[in-house]
């Protein structure tokens, strides 16, 4: 049984008349009638059969007729997702980001118009930190990082979504806001919040380098696993934190912000980091365009 015989026979079945569908199909009228005898043979019973205003289904000609149109039908929509799937318009693309970063404008306007281009793609947001992201990415349990100071590791491309800097954050009725410093090297008294260096181990390490360049240690006195939890122990009274400037609103309840001068010149790049040579069209589609974005927010 071909999928041509399957074809034919439903053309005949539509028109009820070998000579007509021959016509509809542009193939000969005996060549035709071989092949709808090949696929009866192939079937074991009789589908059609002549009558004098031309042909006629039998009753096992009706069920094969509509079990058969829905087997084209699956095949015409395998085809068609197997042609998305390749285009990367369809399936499952894994991002992985610290749940701070989610309302970054530009991340979220990146994952926003990708929802709307590609309506048919899955998107799988899993919350990590950077350690975590970089270990899943090498283990193909995500297909792309959100990822701030990325490993310089050369199995990695990475696009800069966004610039962003650190702030000093403190508890809104913590006696430093009468005085506030202006550097680093003057906080080196202060009670810290900071996060263990497992979870984020080439940040905690462009932090420390760039901190002992500057003349400070930080004193830490409790730790937390990311940054909303760092922000939410100095709400509460404990300490104070140095942050991203994008996880921290002016709104947050407990916590003052405080900018200083040296934390403003240690540029944070938000960087999009995936497997090079990673086959994959819908992180192909979704690194374009960020790209495209880009180009579009620069002009």
């Amino acid at each position: 049984m071909e999928i041509r015989q399957i074809r034919y026979f439903i053309a005949v079945a539509r028109e009820l008349s070998l000579s007509a569908a021959a016509r509809k199909i542009h193939i000969a009228q005996p060549a035709l009638t071989r092949q709808i005898k090949a696929l009866e043979a192939s079937v074991g019973v009789q589908l059609l059969e002549r009558t004098a205003r031309g042909v006629a289904l039998t009753a096992a000609g009706k069920v094969f007729l509509k079990e058969a149109s829905k087997v084209l039908a699956d095949l015409e929509d395998a085809k068609n997702k197997a042609v998305c799937t390749e285009q990367g318009m369809l399936g499952e693309l894994r991002v992985g980001t610290t749940i701070m970063l989610l309302w970054v404008e530009e991340l979220s306007s990146l994952l926003k118009a990708f929802r709307e281009r590609y309506p048919h793609v899955m998107l799988k947001l899993n919350t990590l930190l950077s350690g975590p992201q970089m270990v899943a990415l090498r283990d193909d349990h995500i297909d792309l990082g959100v990822v701030i100071f990325p490993p310089d590791d050369p199995q990695f491309e990475r696009l800069t979504l966004y610039r962003d800097h650190l702030v000093f954050v403190v508890p809104d009725c913590s006696p430093i806001l009468s005085d506030p410093p202006r550097v680093l090297r003057q906080l080196c008294d202060y009670d810290f919040v900071w996060f263990d260096k497992e979870n984020s181990p080439n940040y905690h390490e462009q932090l420390a380098q760039y901190f002992d360049q500057c003349g400070f240690t930080p004193k830490i006195v409790e730790t937390g696993n990311d940054s909303m939890t760092m922000l939410a122990i100095v709400a509460s009274g404990v300490g104070c934190t140095i942050v991203p400037r994008s996880t921290v609103s002016e709104s947050m309840a407990g916590v003052c912000i405080l900018e200083l001068d040296d934390l403003q010149t240690l540029p944070l790049d938000l960087n999009l980091v995936w497997k090079k040579d990673t086959r994959n069209p819908m992180l192909d589609n979704m690194i374009q365009l960020a790209k495209s974005l880009e180009t579009t927010a620069k002009n």
